[in-house]
C-alpha cells in the first residue's frame, strides 16, 4: 500500500486529523503498535495499517485472524480532551462509521449489533476494538478496525462463529487503499461531530441499523445473564433492555439472540 496514494484519497478534514501514517507488511497487532507508540512518547495522531497481523486482537480477549491481504487491519490513534465517561459511545460511533463508509463503496444490507459489530445477514463482517491510554495528562483512544475482504474457505471453517467478507456480499469489493481511505474519512468526520454534539446526533442512525432492536435478546456479562427485549440505544449509547422489572440501561456485555421468551 502506498502512503501517497492514501493521502491523495483523504479529505482535508482527515488530513488535518492524521499526523502520521505507518504501513506494515506484517505486524503483531496494529492496536498493540499504536499503544507502544503512545508509551514511547510518540503522541501525535496517527494511523497504523498492516497487510497481516500475527496476533490480531478482538473484544473480550478474542483473536482476530488476519491473514495477508484477507482484510483491512488498521488502528487510528486520536487525542481527546473529553472526560473518560464521555468517550464510552465512541465504540458505537466507530461501528456506524464503518457501515457508512461501506455503503459509500456500494455495500448494502449491513446491520449493527451492540456495541460495535458490523453484520451482514447475522454474520460478522467487521470488528472493532477501542483502547484508552493515558499519557502526559492526556487521553488517547486507539480505534482498531478489522474488515474482512476475502477469507479463504479454510479460514471460514476455522472460525467458531458465523462470519462473512466483502467478496461474498459485493460484486466487486474495493481495493484496500480505497477502503482504508473511506473508513478514515468517515470515521474522522463522525468523530468531529461527536466531539461537538455527543452521541445524540447518532442515536437515530444506530437504531435504524440495529439488528436486534425490538427482539428478545440475552446479555452476557461475565457470569451474569440478563434476558429482555432490546429497545435500541438512548442518547448516551446505552442499550435499553425491557425486562419484567422494567427498562434497564446496559453499558457492558455481549448480545445474543434469546432462546427463551421474555416472561411477562
Amino acid at each position: 500500500m502506498d502512503e501517497q496514494i492514501l493521502r491523495n484519497l483523504l479529505t482535508l478534514e482527515s488530513e488535518k486529523s492524521i499526523g502520521k501514517v505507518q504501513i506494515f507488511d506484517e505486524i503483531d497487532s496494529t492496536n498493540s503498535e499504536s499503544l507502544r507508540q503512545i508509551q514511547s512518547g510518540n503522541i501525535e495522531n496517527r494511523v497504523v495499517v498492516a497487510s497481516s497481523q500475527t496476533a490480531g486482537r478482538g473484544r473480550r480477549g478474542r483473536q482476530w485472524l488476519s491473514p495477508k491481504n484477507a482484510g483491512i487491519y488498521l488502528s487510528l490513534t486520536r487525542r481527546f480532551s473529553m472526560e473518560a465517561n464521555a468517550l464510552q459511545a465512541l465504540s458505537l460511533v466507530t461501528a456506524i462509521s464503518v457501515v457508512e463508509a461501506l455503503y459509500q463503496l456500494g455495500a448494502q444490507g449491513l446491520q449493527l449489533k451492540w456495541p460495535n459489530d458490523v453484520l451482514f445477514e447475522k454474520k460478522k463482517l467487521a470488528g472493532i476494538l477501542l483502547e484508552l491510554q493515558h499519557k502526559e495528562n492526556s487521553r488517547f483512544v486507539v480505534f482498531g478496525i478489522g474488515v474482512n475482504i476475502e477469507l479463504s474457505a479454510d479460514l471460514l471453517d476455522s472460525i467458531d462463529r458465523p462470519v462473512t467478507d466483502l467478496d461474498s456480499i459485493m460484486n466487486e469489493p474495493p481495493c484496500r487503499v480505497i477502503l482504508l481511505a473511506a473508513l478514515l474519512n468517515q470515521l474522522c468526520r463522525n468523530l468531529e461531530k461527536y466531539e461537538g454534539s455527543g452521541f445524540s446526533s447518532f442515536e437515530e442512525r444506530w437504531n435504524g441499523l440495529d439488528c436486534y432492536r425490538m427482539n428478545d435478546i440475552e446479555i452476557q456479562n461475565g457470569k451474569s445473564r440478563l434476558i429482555g427485549k432490546s429497545l435500541g440505544v438512548d442518547s448516551d449509547g446505552s442499550l435499553l433492555l425491557q425486562t419484567p422489572k422494567g427498562i434497564q440501561l446496559i453499558n457492558g456485555g455481549e448480545v445474543f439472540p434469546s432462546l427463551y421468551p421474555l416472561s411477562e
